[in-house]
């Protein structure tokens, strides 16, 4: 079976993760924060990162920007989780190459599902699932900055913008 990276600062959330990758055979390794989440990555090359995105320190964000510049981990698959279940968050994720997004709180299902899914996936499409979900996170920056422009107060400066850059 595949080797897991489990990311969490918060010792529930990784003994459930644990207990739902176990059950389906695969070996666990688990990280309480960034820091050492980027040593273990840094010394083992592991087939599934499940990574929580808000902690304190060092944050999900930047364990996976740090994780695509690091040699020989730019395609490690990674599935990010979020207490917040904002959309922002699954969009940011996938902007740095997340796979796939889950919510807290997630059921067994959602999680087993989510780990067959990137576990089972073929190079191509892995291709596939980072290009949709890219694609995804450029049209919510493109929706975000039009609503910022039809803000009121932020028309007066959009408009001097324009005008200042003819």
């Amino acid at each position: 079976m595949s080797h897991i990276l489990i990311v969490d600062d918060h010792s529930p959330a990784r003994s459930l993760i644990r207990a739902i990758v176990t059950l389906d055979g695969h070996t666990v390794t688990e990280a309480g924060n960034g820091e050492d989440a980027l040593a273990r990555i840094a010394d083992t090359d592991y087939d599934l990162v499940i990574l929580d995105l808000v902690m304190p320190g060092v944050d999900g964000y930047q364990v996976l920007e740090r994780l695509r510049d690091m040699d020989g981990h730019q395609n490690t698959a990674v599935i990010a989780v979020s207490s917040e279940g904002e959309e922002v968050d699954l969009l940011r994720a996938a902007g740095l190459g997340a796979l796939d997004h889950l919510s807290k709180p997630f059921g067994y299902d959602q999680m087993e599902k989510s780990i067959k899914r990137v576990l089972n996936a073929t190079p191509e499409q892995v291709i596939e699932m980072r290009d949709a979900r890219t694609a995804q996170a450029e049209a919510y920056h493109a929706v975000i900055s039009l609503v910022d422009e039809s803000k009121p107060e932020r028309r007066r400066l959009f408009r001097r913008a324009k005008s200042a850059h003819r």
